[in-house]
Order: structure tokens, then C-alpha cells, then sequence
């Protein structure tokens, strides 16, 4: 799923080009935080292989892959739906606030509910599935903020840790 632009009161979601594959964005997987929770960064990343990562889903139609950007134009983050299924009506989220800066101050809820209602309204998406370490305390708690609950479904989500917890949000 490519050219889509989603504006919210503070930012920019629009689909990600190669363009944005910087090497600020690849800081962002080298960061502690990320490489604790994140599967992707959790792999020695470099701007080769993370280009080559993008490449891969940004032409892909059960793919949303989206950069968050502030009205400003400032790359702080990604949000990504993979795959979104739309015969089933669901998709699997993923975010990366990748800017430090930006941490904590209401971006993923704000991101996640303008991204959802597109894609709901676009393509009849009625589920939202998400897997999380239970110790990432701060992802837990903003998901539920959204409105994401518990429920195991573990025929969509792998695992990602004996630790980890499945969240649903429903459209």
C-alpha cells in the first residue's frame, strides 16, 4: 500500500519511501530501548540492511508501512500494519517511536487511532492485533490507552518472548 497520507492535529503519516531510510533512522534500532523490544533491531542493523528491510514491504499490497512525521516534517517514527489481511478484516501493528524527544508524549495514540480509522474505513479492517513483551511497561500501558485489551489469538500473532502478550484492538 503506497501514497497514503494520514493528518492528524500534530502529525504527518504518510507511506514510507527509500528517501527516509537515513542513518538517523537506523540510530533509532541501535537504540537500547529499541533492541530490547524490538524483533527487527534486535539483529545487527546497518543503513544497507535496513534499506534493503524497507524495500521489501513498501511495495507490498497487504502492507502499510508508514513514517510518522511531524506538520514540521521531522522523521520521529514509523508505524506499520504487516500484513493487513483484508478478507479476514484484521492487521498486525507495529510501532517505532524512534526520536527520543518524542517518547511519552501521546504519539502512538494519536498514530494508531488516525492509522486504524484509515484503515477501517479504506479497507474494513474491524480488528487491530498486537505483540508485546509484558515488561515493556510503557508500550502496555499507551496500547491500552487506545483501547487495545488482552486476548490470546495465537494463530495470527507469533510470539515473541515467553514474556509476551497479545493485545486486540477493535474498530
Amino acid at each position: 500500500m503506497k501514497n497514503v497520507i494520514i493528518k492528524t492535529d500534530r502529525f504527518i503519516l504518510r507511506s514510507l519511501t527509500m528517501a527516509d531510510v537515513t542513518e538517523k533512522y537506523c540510530s533509532w534500532l541501535n537504540d537500547q530501548a529499541a533492541k530490547r523490544y524490538i524483533e527487527f533491531a534486535k539483529k545487527k542493523n546497518d543503513l544497507t540492511m535496513l534499506k534493503t528491510y524497507i524495500r521489501d514491504r513498501i511495495n507490498n499490497d497487504d502492507i502499510l508501512f508508514l513514517g510518522i512525521f511531524t506538520n514540521s516534517y521531522e522523521h520521529i517514527g514509523n508505524i506499520k500494519y504487516e500484513p493487513v489481511n483484508i478478507q479476514e478484516s484484521y492487521a498486525v501493528i507495529g510501532i517505532l517511536i524512534g526520536e527520543p524527544a518524542w517518547r511519552s508524549k501521546g504519539v502512538a495514540k494519536e498514530t494508531i487511532l488516525a492509522s486504524a480509522a484509515f484503515l477501517n474505513e479504506n479497507y474494513s479492517i474491524k480488528k487491530i492485533f498486537w505483540g508485546v513483551d509484558r515488561s515493556n511497561i510503557a508500550a502496555v500501558y499507551a496500547y491500552s490507552k487506545v483501547g487495545f485489551v488482552e486476548q490470546q489469538n495465537p494463530k495470527i500473532l507469533k510470539k515473541i518472548t515467553n514474556n509476551s502478550l497479545e493485545m486486540v484492538l477493535f474498530l
